[in-house]
């Protein structure tokens, strides 16, 4: 199953998104402390690499049936790009850089 939403139901999945990215990029400041980016930066990262998660399974032509699976997929791409991330400035920053 292709999702193609329209136009409206589109923006209004993204402004949604981004409001429950914003409430969980606030909470992983708070859990990541100095090995996070901020409240803005987290939210960025998280919307950024959802759209990544979402385009990478249409890139891989996963068989995907339903929103529910190109929800978790999106989810799960924000929060593998946030601890990818994490990951790369805590190793830098142990590094010296």
């Amino acid at each position: 199953m292709y999702i193609d939403p329209h136009t409206m139901t589109f923006l209004m999945i993204l402004f949604i998104g981004s409001a429950c990215a914003y409430f969980i990029g606030y909470a992983m400041d708070g859990v990541m402390g100095g090995d996070g980016f901020g409240i803005l930066p987290n939210t960025i990262i998280l919307i950024a690499g959802g759209f990544l998660g979402y385009y990478a399974t249409k890139y891989i032509h996963l068989p995907l049936n339903g929103t529910t699976q190109y929800g978790v997929t999106v989810v799960a791409g924000g929060f593998a790009s946030l601890a990818l991330l994490a990951m790369l400035k805590a190793l830098a920053q142990r590094m010296g850089f």
